[in-house]
């Protein structure tokens, strides 16, 4: 849902969120940054009503909170011409708006049926040590066009025919190939995304691009290399969390290892799926970090994703 309007008097609830009254102590549970990545604030540099897009803590090496940052997800306007900033017309450009302090932020109170579909990213950096230096998580940025490719691709297989010659969605693997996601017609082959240790090819694949999504994102901007050389991480393997009943999926890839001898910059996350039967990767969701975030030598960090449905 985008709100793009100027915050009213009306909406706005009495009394600011501070820090204390959520706890700034110790690290915040994950329950409270999901409900908090629920809400809305309004935006002390654009004036908009952005709902709270991200929440990255940096811990000391007691295990102590030592700094904690919010990040609001807004769309800036300030640049359109008149006419369009008037009339909402896209595109906008979507910025992310930081606080140290939500006694910063006035919550509102916005109306809404909820999304159907949530996906929230979460990066775990650790030191040599094995230390928890920094937790980031944020609501993903979006899926993206291959997505529906291959929810088409499979709902449509019977009809696809076999090979090549079927008429499935034509969406672009991580090479920039325009191809169907979808290449056999029994309808039995599906994607995964358990690319063992090393191989970067599809699963949780991680970068230093800061490129914006668009329709034709195909892969990430700058995705980093396995191995140990200049600005290589080792890619670790894949694990999974799912049970009967539930009504969310987890994802997660690491450790990645920066053995490279310096500092490396990661600034983008991505989830790539790789098709059983043809062997092509297709990334299906990317996001760029609300915050770059640091990864020293010796150090390392794990990153995963969380799918969620809501049943209504």
């Amino acid at each position: 849902m985008l709100i793009s309007h100027r915050a009213s008097h009306e909406s706005v609830v009495s009394g600011l969120i501070t820090g204390r009254a959520i706890g700034v102590e110790g690290p915040l549970p994950e329950g409270q940054v999901l409900d908090l990545l629920h809400r809305y604030f309004i935006c002390p540099y654009c004036g908009n009503i952005s709902r709270l897009f991200a929440v990255d803590e940096f811990y000391g090496e007691d295990g102590s909170v030592v700094g904690r940052e919010y990040y609001l997800s807004c769309y800036d306007v300030e640049d359109l011409p008149p006419e369009e900033a008037r009339n909402g017309t896209l595109p906008f450009r979507k910025v992310h708006h930081r606080v140290s302090d939500l006694g910063e932020l006035r919550e509102v109170a916005v109306k809404e049926t909820g999304d159907n579909i949530e996906v929230f990213l979460y990066v775990y950096n650790r030191d040599a040590e094995g230390s928890l230096t920094q937790r980031l998580i944020q609501r993903s940025d979006s899926f993206l066009p291959n997505f529906v490719g291959m929810l088409y691709s499979q709902m449509d297989a019977p009809h696809l025919g076999n090979g090549t010659s079927g008429s499935g969605p034509n969406t672009s693997n991580t090479n920039g190939a325009f191809m169907s996601a979808y290449t056999n017609g029994d309808g039995l082959e599906g994607f995964n995304t358990n690319a063992s240790s090393g191989d970067v090819s599809y699963g949780i694949q991680v970068g230093t691009g800061t490129t914006a999504n668009s329709t034709s994102t195909y892969a990430l901007s700058a995705q980093i290399a396995n191995g140990t050389g200049s600005g290589q991480l080792s890619y670790g393997p894949h694990a999974y969390s799912w049970s009967a009943g539930s009504t969310s999926t987890s994802v997660s890839r690491g450790p990645f290892i920066n053995n490279s001898g310096a500092s490396i910059t990661v600034s983008e996350v991505g989830l790539v799926w790789k098709s059983n039967d043809s062997g092509y990767a297709f990334l299906m969701i990317r996001d760029v970090l609300s915050s770059s975030f640091t990864v020293a030598n010796g150090s390392s960090f794990v990153a995963q994703y969380t799918i969620s449905i809501i049943v209504s």
